[in-house]
Order: C-alpha cells, then sequence, then structure tokens
C-alpha cells in the first residue's frame, strides 16, 4: 500500500470502529481488475460500480449494525475518501498489471527465489530490485569485503531536539572489531540511518530512498509484529525467534525494555541482514 493510501486508511478505520464497528476492521479488495474495492465502494455509494449481492449484503450489515442503534452516521469525511480511494485503486491495480512482468522477470529470477522466502509482496520486491540489482555491485571480485578495524566502541546516546535525532557518544573501550562493508553499503541503499554533521552535533538521518525504507518499515509492522503472518520455513522461525527474543529483555521492574519504532528499528535490521546472507548464498552457487 502507498504511504498516502496506508495513512488516509488508518484515520479512517478509527472512524469506522465506531460509525459502522462490524465492517471497521475488514479486508477490502477488488476481486477483478478495474473494479472498486466493495467497502469503499459501499461507503462512496458507488451502487453502479459494485456487483449488486455485494452491494445488497454490506447494506444489510449496516441496516442491522449497533452503530444505527445509538444513531452514529458515517462520516461525510470517511465517505470522501472511500471516493478517492475508489479512484486510486483501479490505477494501482492497472500499474502493478505492468510492474508484475518486469520484476517476474528472467534476470530476477534467483533474487525472487531468495524473496519468496521472506514472502516479501510484488511492491517490496520492485523497490528492493531498484536498490540493490546487482548484487554483485556489492561485492569486491565476488567476495564480500570484510576489514578489520580498531576503534574506540562508545555508548551512543540518542536525543529528539527540534524533531531531529541528536546523538552523542560517550568514551569505552578499545577493541578490534571486523565490519563487513559489503553488508553496510547494502543494508545503506534501502534502510538505515547515516550521521551528518549540524553544527557542532551529529544528526541521524535516514540512508537510501524514503519511500524504498517505507515499504521495509511495513513489512515489519504487518508481516512480523502480527504473530502468525511469517512464512512457515527456516527464515519465518529464525524472524520469529530474534523478535521473541528481543520483547524477552525486561528490566527489573518487568518493563519490555525494547517496543515501538526501537524495536521495529531492530527487526529491519536483522532481515536487511538476512537478506544479504542468503542472496550471497544464492548468488555465490548459481
Amino acid at each position: 500500500m502507498r504511504p498516502y493510501k496506508f495513512l488516509m486508511c488508518c484515520k479512517d478505520f478509527l472512524k469506522l470502529a465506531w460509525q459502522f464497528p462490524e465492517k471497521a476492521h475488514s479486508k477490502t479488495e477488488s476481486t477483478k481488475v478495474g473494479n472498486v474495492p466493495p467497502l469503499w465502494g459501499w461507503l462512496a455509494q458507488r451502487q453502479t460500480e459494485l456487483h449488486p449481492p455485494t452491494y445488497k449484503s454490506i447494506t444489510k450489515i449496516y441496516q442491522q449494525s449497533i452503530a444505527l442503534q445509538l444513531r452514529l452516521e458515517i462520516d461525510p469525511i470517511v465517505r470522501l475518501h472511500a471516493d478517492w480511494l475508489c479512484d486510486i485503486d483501479p490505477e494501482e491495480q492497472r500499474l502493478e498489471a505492468l510492474l508484475k512482468p518486469l520484476v517476474n522477470d528472467d534476470q530476477f529470477k534467483i533474487y525472487n527465489q531468495v524473496f519468496d522466502q521472506f514472502n516479501f509482496g510484488l511492491r517490496i520486491r520492485a523497490q528492493l530490485l531498484s536498490r540493490i540489482y546487482p548484487f554483485e555491485a556489492f561485492l569486491t571480485n565476488g567476495k564480500q569485503l570484510i576489514e578489520p578495524e580498531v576503534r574506540e566502541v562508545k555508548k551512543k546516546e540518542v536525543t529528539r531536539k527540534h524533531g531531529k535525532s541528536v546523538v552523542k557518544f560517550l568514551p569505552s573501550d578499545v577493541k578490534r572489531v571486523k565490519r563487513n562493508r559489503s553488508r553496510d553499503g547494502f543494508k545503506l541503499r534501502f534502510m538505515g540511518t547515516v550521521l551528518e554533521q549540524s553544527g557542532d552535533k551529529l544528526v541521524e538521518r535516514g540512508s537510501g530512498s524514503a519511500l524504498s525504507r517505507m515499504n521495509f518499515w511495513q513489512y515489519v509492522i504487518t508481516k512480523i509484529e502480527i504473530n502468525g503472518r511469517l512464512p512457515d520455513n527456516l527464515i519465518g522461525k529464525e524472524i520469529e525467534l530474534y523478535k521473541e527474543t528481543l520483547k524477552s529483555k525486561v528490566d527489573a521492574s518487568g518493563k519490555q525494555l525494547l517496543n515501538g519504532k526501537h524495536l521495529q528499528a531492530k527487526l529491519g535490521s536483522k532481515v536487511a541482514n538476512m537478506l544479504f546472507r542468503e542472496l550471497s548464498r544464492a548468488i555465490a552457487n548459481h
């Protein structure tokens, strides 16, 4: 789902929760190319564009809704947004019909085999391919570039100031580490952050394409954070185990240490690392 459409739906779902609770969390999609989504079409009062039994079924459910008994009516703004979504959806269907054969081209066969293991949808596949193809560009002479590095591992403190993340580092131990520069470059193409100097401070900013980051974030919150949506394979089990490990970390009072965006960032980074690993194996064995 495109970012603006996602935000519109979220706002309308909140209103539908009390204006039409029986359909507030229903999934509505067109079953035939060119048709409008049933619930949005009903809300937009586009009766002629819906299959008659479908329109009649939703009307019957609404007539028996608790909202009518409480004299609550559908907000005109909800109907307006539904009307917009009815205009947007056919165009999205048209574009996806053009996008699908491009993503499924033979040159991307290995990539799609790996994407299948993560249960990626069409849009995130297209975004990833636009950012990471060809994968060999991240390698040096066909191998991952891993370099030893001696650095001071500092404790990082991140605070919010004027809507920006301000990063401060506190001195700590000096240690020898290994940096996988191939993997780091791969991740920065579609997720992750970079530090930029802003006056006397370091400001953390998102890297790569904003749309790619949005697609990846949506994958995390819709496929990983919601239980039961991960693929039933080794990849899905590894992600699920990592998620449970993160959620099991609590403080002395039993409060979960990681949640919200911090948890989502950790999960996103884990998936990106796994994706790099699986693509490396698949392409090396090709």
